[in-house]
């Protein structure tokens, strides 16, 4: 009995790896602390509700019990993986030949996709159309370009558009730029499917990731969804799988040129296509120099070259040519959390200087401060009419060193700003239905471009289907956080340090914010352990 209690303890698992001991603790603690956290926050269940409708109550010995019994449950159940986790990994890879040849496995996944996904055009063509989306249209025909949303993705929807008008009209336009983005997002689901079937990976577990992807419902909304958001996960898909690609061959493809050519295009469509998209491929290009560097020299100079010059050239467009010609992002959708945390000390009556609220006050008038501030969502402060946009352009050090004064007397203030804030990123159990995808066209892409969404099943047949595809509950995205982290500490057990760089992408996407509802995003996860392959995990990602 006690060898069995020391084998589910760990004991000698312990012993063998003091680094995963020490990271399985920390996540333990972590997760426990946010169930923890989640215990005493009190939430409304509107993201737009006022502060008294959202707050932290005081903490009571069940939400000690609480966070004692999560951190035990939580410790076992990773501690029963760790047994199970290698008896997994024996049943993912094929130990015999394959009877089908690759390529058939592509067109069959392609194939089984469309099929699958053909209730969800079929019944919401030309796709949901979103209030980014009518902004990215209307700079596709001809308004001045900002980057607010992202140029590229403008750029894009002009081709379609030019073409459309050229034929037809807009709408056709748009109905082509749907129709392209279905059968991309296909091809790119349907090459991973395949890209694991070389990998030898079993017939079973991939008929349950084509089926996932066929029938997830957030998949094939994303699909018919005419919004930005879309196409930059597919290209985040891309570069995910080509790090992958490049951890299995052990860097060796970065040695031949037309796979240096790939990721630098892989490398600037996400850095294009999302304002944040940067700063995802600035890591991950460090990071994999680091992790190849004593092969730099010798055999990866001109994937170390290339990749310095094209983040040198994306820096240089994206900073001083968009600026110089007024294309840049307003300096205020970086700051979210800052003016949330600086609000909420304000609305709190914190410690804060008659100084400091001369600045706050024109920056925005405190009394408008008070009376807009919702904990979830900045957009009711940032984009008020009393704003004053201007004077924060001018005074960006200023804003900053205010910040930091008001912080280091309000630091409890500013922690319970942030976490309530991004509530949907670490709290298991809060979700709504805000920022997820949308089927429905707004009401103005038909005012203003003459196009409606059909419903062809229900004109064919008399029955709509829509409440049948559409996702009736919301699912938190720090459920997926969760799946992440724990994917990467089965990595540390299995010491193959490595392969952690495969996660930085999606670690960064499951971890950024946007600056408007910044507590609520829905994530889907996938993750595939492939034995002495690979640890592969993806995201799809909405964004309000």
């Amino acid at each position: 009995m006690k060898e069995k209690v020391k084998k589910l303890i760990g004991i000698e698992r312990i012993k063998n790896n003091r680094l995963y001991f020490f990271m399985k603790i920390l996540l333990v603690t972590i997760f426990s602390t946010t169930i923890f956290l989640g215990s005493l926050l009190n939430f409304s269940g509107d993201i737009f509700a006022k502060s008294k409708d959202i707050y932290f109550s005081k903490i009571e010995l069940k939400n000690i019990v609480i966070f004692v019994f999560s951190w035990i449950i939580t410790y076992l159940f990773i501690s029963i993986l760790e047994v199970l986790f290698p008896k997994i990994e024996n049943t993912i890879q094929m130990k015999k030949n394959r009877k089908m040849r690759n390529i058939k496995v592509f067109f069959i996944v392609l194939g089984a996709l469309l099929i699958l996904w053909s209730p969800y055009y079929l019944s919401y063509f030309p796709g949901g159309v979103y209030s980014d989306t009518t902004d990215s249209i209307n700079q596709a025909l001809g308004e001045p370009f900002n980057n607010h949303n992202p140029i590229l993705y403008a750029l894009i929807l002009r081709i379609f558009l030019t073409i459309g008008m050229k034929i037809q009209g807009i709408e056709l336009g748009l109905e082509l730029f749907t129709v392209f983005q279905i059968l991309v997002m296909a091809i790119t689901f349907a090459y991973f499917v395949y890209w694991l079937y070389r990998k030898r990976i079993s017939t079973k577990y991939l008929v349950v990731i084509t089926l996932f992807f066929g029938v997830c419902r957030l998949i094939p909304l994303y699909a018919v969804s005419i919004w930005k958001d879309t196409p930059f996960c597919i290209a985040l898909f891309w570069y995910i799988i080509f790090i992958a690609e490049t951890v299995y061959q052990d860097g060796k493809n970065l040695e031949k040129v037309r796979y240096v050519f790939l990721y630098l295009i892989l490398m600037i469509l996400v850095a294009f296509l999302r304002n944040n998209g940067f700063y995802i491929a600035i890591c991950t290009t460090i990071i994999l120099l680091l992790i190849y560097r004593k092969r730099i020299v010798k055999k990866l100079k001109k994937f170390a070259i290339t990749s310095f010059i094209t983040i040198a050239i994306i820096w240089v467009i994206q900073s001083p040519i968009y600026n110089y010609y007024g294309l840049s992002t307003e300096f205020v959708e970086n700051l979210g959390v800052p003016i949330q945390q600086i609000a909420y000390v304000i609305v709190k009556e914190g410690n804060i200087t008659e100084e400091q609220k001369e600045f706050i006050n024109e920056l925005c008038p405190i009394d408008v401060i008070k009376e807009t501030y919702t904990p979830c969502v900045v957009d009711t402060i940032k984009w008020n009419s009393n704003f004053n946009n201007e004077f924060l352009e001018n005074n960006k050090g200023e804003f900053f060193k205010i910040w930091f004064q008001i912080f280091l007397k309000n630091p409890v203030s500013y922690l319970k700003a942030y976490l309530i804030n991004t509530m949907g990123f670490w709290n298991v159990t809060q979700a709504t239905m805000d920022a997820y995808v949308n089927p429905k066209m707004w009401p103005t892409i038909r005012e203003n471009y003459g196009k409606e969404q059909n419903d062809y099943i229900e004109q064919i047949t008399g029955i709509s289907i829509r409440d049948i595809l559409k996702p009736n509950s919301a699912v938190s995205s720090a459920i997926y956080l969760f799946i992440m982290l724990l994917s990467m500490l089965m990595v540390i057990y299995k010491k193959e340090y490595g392969k952690l760089v495969i996660y930085i992408p999606g670690f960064y996407m499951v971890y950024h914010y946007d600056s408007c509802t910044t507590s609520f995003q829905s994530k889907i996860c996938i993750y595939f352990s492939v034995d002495d392959t690979v640890e592969f995990y993806y995201t799809i990602y909405e964004n309000k």
